[in-house]
């Protein structure tokens, strides 16, 4: 092979080399000025949020708090009246009806009395058939005696003239315990008011047929109401924690009848029997003072409220400030710090709390009573006035 062959050989080799360094040059070439002309992204700085808060000034104060609870209206007095002898209802009083008032020995309603009228003259006849017996045999006793005195009877006719005296009086007292049944009985065709009240539960009426022990009606005792009304375990402990007697504490009542409310003043007059044993609760008991002069009647569902223990130097502030089950937030150069409580109580929409953690809280700090969902210790704040 000549120079030339060689050359051109040599020279086509080098060629075919040569493209792909080409190639790869013109592209790194390539991203180096697309590297060098791309936009630049500049970091944009957000700015810190600030939550808009309302809060609390709190200072520690001696709170007494008002008990908020419900009851029922009871009567004070409520007797039944039932019938105490057999006998068809022939008189009836005109207060005799269903929310009439009547007074104490007013009548309601009359049984037949003819024949206890009958029956009462038949055992004052007996009975005085037996007193004349009495008398009878008393002379005979005193004449019979003379004669013994003077042995003119034997021992045999004085004992059995001493026997007979002892007989009629065993039935002379037999005589008078019936005659005391027969005025009784009468006295039992007339069913009267016990009391002063409100008639009830009329069951019975003119011409009815009653058998011992029917229930003709109720007399409500309405100058005599009573609140019935239930305290925790806890609300008891509270209220007994001073030492001083529940009795007569005074109580505030409310009743709502439509759109209005009326309130009435009561006083506490016992403590329930018993405990309830699944709820360690105790039931209460209030008079309305001036009931007679209330609209009120037992059954009436009322609102409650009584003073509730003193709570001593704590601090109070709306239940929204409470985080978790026992932390609160203030606001400390414009973020929100954590502090650790105990809550003692309520009074309202309020908590009475004391500080608890190592940080403790001061008077005049402000805490935060905004619920943030996002909120914690350290965010940025904004007390809204």
């Amino acid at each position: 092979m000549n120079n030339d062959a060689v050359k051109k050989v040599t020279g086509g080799v080098a060629a075919v080399f040569k493209r792909p360094l080409l190639i790869i040059a013109v592209t790194i070439v390539a991203i180096v000025l697309l590297l060098v002309t791309r936009p630049k992204l500049e970091p944009v700085l957000l700015d810190e949020r600030v939550w808009p808060v309302e809060v609390a000034e709190v200072y520690r104060r001696d709170v007494q708090p008002e008990l908020e609870l419900f009851g029922e209206v009871v009567a004070g007095r409520r007797s039944e009246l039932r019938a105490l002898v057999p006998g068809r209802i022939v008189k009836a009083g005109p207060n005799f009806s269903e929310g009439a008032r009547v007074v104490a020995g007013e009548l309601l309603v009359e049984i037949d009395p003819f024949d206890y009228r009958n029956d009462l003259a038949e055992q004052k006849a007996l009975f005085s058939e037996a007193q004349v017996r009495m008398q009878t045999v008393e002379r005979e006793l005193k004449r019979i005696r003379e004669l013994y005195d003077e042995n003119n009877v034997s021992e045999q006719n004085l004992d059995d003239a001493v026997l007979a005296v002892e007989q009629q009086t065993a039935t002379l007292e037999q005589r008078r315990i019936s005659l005391a049944r027969a005025e009784r009985a009468l006295r039992d065709t007339r069913l009267t008011a016990p009391y002063e009240g409100v008639v009830h539960a009329v069951s019975a009426d003119l011409g009815k047929q009653l058998s011992v022990n029917d229930k003709v009606a109720e007399v409500i005792d309405t100058g005599r109401l009573e609140v019935r009304f239930s305290l925790s375990n806890a609300q008891y402990g509270r209220v007994i924690a001073d030492g001083e007697p529940v009795e007569g504490r005074p109580v505030g009542v409310a009743w709502q009848v439509g759109n209005e409310v009326l309130r009435f003043d009561a006083t506490l007059a016992r403590v329930g029997a018993e405990i309830d044993s699944s709820t360690g609760g105790v039931d209460l008991y209030a008079v309305i003072d001036n009931a007679d002069e209330s609209p009120l009647r037992p059954g009436a569902f009322v609102w409650i409220t009584m003073k509730d223990m003193v709570f001593k130097g704590v601090f109070r502030a709306p239940d929204s400030a409470l985080y978790g089950s026992n932390n609160v937030y203030v606001v400390r150069n414009g973020r929100m710090e954590s502090r650790e409580i105990n809550v003692l109580g309520y009074t309202g929409n309020d908590m009475l709390f004391e500080s608890a953690g190592e940080v403790p809280i001061a008077d005049g700090d402000q805490v935060v009573i905004t619920q943030i969902r996002e909120g914690g210790a350290g965010i940025r704040v904004e007390v809204r006035q």
